[in-house]
């Protein structure tokens, strides 16, 4: 008997894409970036399969902070993924804030160019 178990979470680098399988399968794919304790990062491909990953897509967006459990897979070339069974979406990404200028920083500058 064996046991492959994989519990990750990272944050996704890019959005997750649509795509489909030699065999007509359609699937998510995403990476996710893991930091460690030693403060190097490790990036993991994750698959989603079927309806499930159709749910996901919309949701993995870059920035966010993800769980996966699932188990590994090693590709024809050799490329290792973790085929997830279970997906938890955490803390989105913050939203970027573009600096405003304050009525007096404006009049500065006006009158600076006089």
């Amino acid at each position: 008997m064996s046991l492959q178990i994989v519990n990750v979470i990272g944050n996704a680098t890019k959005d997750a894409e649509l795509k489909v399988s030699k065999d007509g399968v359609s699937y998510v794919s995403f990476r996710l970036a893991a930091s460690g304790q030693d403060g190097t990062t490790t990036f993991y491909n994750v698959l989603v399969f079927g309806h499930y990953g159709d749910i996901m897509k919309a949701h993995i967006t870059r920035g966010r902070q993800i769980f996966v459990n699932g188990r590994l897979q090693i590709s024809d070339k050799g490329y290792i993924s973790v085929v997830t069974d279970h997906i938890e979406l955490l803390a989105r990404p913050k939203p970027k804030t573009e600096k405003v200028e304050s009525v007096e920083e404006i009049k500065g500058k006006k009158e600076k160019g006089k």
